[in-house]
């Protein structure tokens, strides 16, 4: 009986030494393992957690601030479309100072040639390139005592061409340095400036008038008076440029 319990013990030391270095060598790797992360399963206590969650991610920097990120350029901005050219000259009117004519020039052909009036002596007409401004069927001039100015088309400040009663007068200078026309003429040319447009209107006024009398004075001053007295004195026929002092109110 005793031998049988001394073998059964030999036995036993025997066959647990391998088992004892294995157990030795397995506990190391178990050692360096990584624990995994517990799992809550108890609904009370919040949500599951699961065994290896990913780290959230950092904050970008703003662009310009110590980041990588590039600020996007502005978007660009159309410019602007160009104005749209003036419209071609169609309609000319040359005033000649010197010959005391006004050429009407439409469509690159001479239409009308008409005498005219300009500045007297005291009184030039501005010359120059310009356009039409402003029109009017009938204006009375603020300047010069209300006097009518039919068909006026201004082109420079308060100098309009415009009609006028003084048509014996034309050919001369005579006026306050508007242009005049006879009335029918003045009425034509109006027509002609509103069909064309002032932008497609080109004035043109050049020359130097030439004087062929004094200068009047205005109806009614001293000076006037006595140039008539002194022609009625002489006998000799007083000129028709002093009997109607009415045409010496027009501008």
């Amino acid at each position: 009986m005793r031998k049988l319990a001394g073998s059964i013990a030999l036995a036993v030391l025997v066959l647990g030494r391998p088992l004892a270095a294995q157990e030795a060598a397995e506990q190391p790797a178990a050692a360096t393992a990584e624990p995994a992360a517990p799992v809550l399963s108890n609904s009370n206590l919040g949500p599951t957690l699961g065994p290896a969650s990913a780290p959230a991610p950092l904050p970008r920097s703003p662009a310009g601030v110590g980041g990588d990120a590039v600020a996007a350029p502005p978007p660009a901005i159309d410019p602007a479309p160009p104005p749209p050219p003036p419209p071609p000259i169609t309609l000319v009117l040359n005033a000649d100072l010197g010959a005391q004519r006004l050429t009407v020039i439409e469509n690159g052909k001479i239409k009308y040639t008409w005498a005219i009036s300009s500045g007297r002596r005291g009184f030039a007409t501005p010359t120059g390139t310009f356009h039409p401004q402003w029109a009017a069927r009938m204006w009375y001039s603020r300047q010069y005592e209300y006097a009518a100015m039919p068909n006026a088309v201004f082109f420079h400040r308060g100098t309009a061409f415009h009609g006028t009663g003084a048509i014996g007068l034309l050919g001369q200078p005579a006026s306050h340095g508007c242009v005049r026309l006879a009335p029918g003429n003045a009425a034509a040319l109006f027509k002609l400036v509103h069909t064309h447009g002032f932008t497609a209107t080109k004035v043109v006024v050049h020359g130097g008038a030439r004087m062929r009398a004094p200068g009047v004075a205005r109806h009614g001053s001293s000076a006037e008076v006595a140039s008539v007295r002194t022609l009625r004195g002489t006998g000799a026929r007083v000129s028709r440029a002093v009997q109607r002092p009415a045409s010496y109110w027009e501008d």
